[in-house]
């Protein structure tokens, strides 16, 4: 059973002015059209990741696959920033808003219809999208389930959250006798 980190979405917070004017005239891979939207988009090529920079010091990095990734931007980006004459106060603040994971965790070929029937929390439109959403209790968390098996969950902040879906997810078909005993509950990443 493992999955991976496919994505991490975090919201970052320089505590400086940032001259998006000029990112845009000194940067390559910058889109910036502010009668659209009041961010600039920089694709960063090494690490592989994309910022949205705002004003206001404030960014959004996209593309990471694990945080030590995003941290090495971040450091990148702000040492780039204040060689153009930015000044930015106290240490970047890092906050994982979303975790994306995919893989297999054991199901094998599963019958997505009467899971959708029997489970509580779930949403099936097969002639819209062709997997299951089964929202995870007491959070923002959800799961597509396929008929391969194989699952995406999103919404997590941490590993953990993550791991906590998969067990309720897998508890739940276990449940509803969909799934039998002996399959490994922890995630391996």
């Amino acid at each position: 059973m493992s999955l991976e980190i496919e994505n991490i979405v975090a919201s970052i917070d320089l505590h400086g002015y940032i001259d998006v004017e000029l990112v845009t005239e000194k940067f390559n891979s910058v889109h910036y059209d502010p009668s659209i939207f009041p961010g600039a988009a920089y694709k960063m090529e090494s690490p592989h990741v994309t910022f949205l920079i705002f004003h206001s010091g404030k960014l959004v990095c996209t593309g990471a696959k694990d945080i030590n990734t995003i941290k090495l931007a971040v450091k990148k980006l702000r040492n780039s920033l204040e060689g153009l004459g930015m000044k930015f106060y106290g240490d970047p603040e890092i906050k994982v808003q979303n975790m994306v994971a995919a893989g297999d965790i054991g199901l094998g070929s599963i019958e997505l219809d009467d899971i959708a029937l029997t489970l509580p929390n779930v949403e099936y439109e097969p002639e819209i999208f062709p997997g299951i959403v089964y929202r995870v209790s007491n959070s923002t968390m959800t799961i597509l389930l396929f008929n391969s098996g194989k699952i995406v969950v999103s919404g997590a902040k941490c590993v953990g959250d993550i791991s906590r879906a998969v067990k309720e997810l897998k508890s739940t078909l276990k449940k509803y006798e969909f799934i039998e005993e002996k399959l490994e509950d922890t995630p391996q990443f």
